[in-house]
């Protein structure tokens, strides 16, 4: 019975593992894709990097050369969308990034800027409340996908240099 119970408590004890080491991996928060460049913000250090980029898969790989870690991006939060095929974007981050259908979308001059100038985590929350309180439309990916698929076209908060909602 005891030799029993201990090999229970050795399968049961020795945890789930998928390989990847969380000190070695970068989560994506936010990202900002400009025309040619990509700019990553991430969880824990508020970390902001900006790569240039001729597709959203080397700006991947170029991110990763940059902070010496694996990125993860299926926790990204905030897309700031500015000078770039809008559509295919959300697509290959739906598909290819596996971001969270609560990942929000919004739109702004320059994305990079807006990164740099305010913490990805506040912006998300100004468009949440914004959403909350009917002053923008919902700006979900998947929702906005939808849009565009339906409409060939949608309609994104548009994000000024400080992060904040512009009119």
């Amino acid at each position: 019975m005891k030799k029993l119970f201990l090999a229970a408590m050795c399968i049961f004890l020795t945890g789930c593992s998928t390989g990847a080491d969380v000190n070695e991996t970068a989560y994506v928060r936010a990202a900002a894709v400009d025309s040619g460049k990509v700019t990553f913000s991430f969880y824990l250090d508020e970390k902001v990097i900006s790569v240039e980029a001729d597709s959203l898969e080397s700006a991947e790989s170029a991110a990763e050369l940059a902070v010496g870690k694996e990125i993860f991006t299926g926790h990204t939060e905030l897309v700031i969308l500015s000078d770039c095929d809008k559509k295919g974007v959300i697509e290959y981050m739906l598909r290819q990034w596996k971001v969270s259908p609560s990942c929000r979308i919004a739109e702004a001059e320059n994305g990079m800027e807006v990164l740099k100038n305010r913490k990805a985590e506040e912006i998300a929350d100004v468009l949440a409340k914004a959403e909350e309180k009917g002053v923008t439309e919902k700006c979900g990916i998947v929702t906005v996908l939808g849009q565009f698929l339906k409409d060939g076209t949608a309609e994104l908060p548009f994000l000024n240099g400080e992060g904040d909602l512009q009119n």
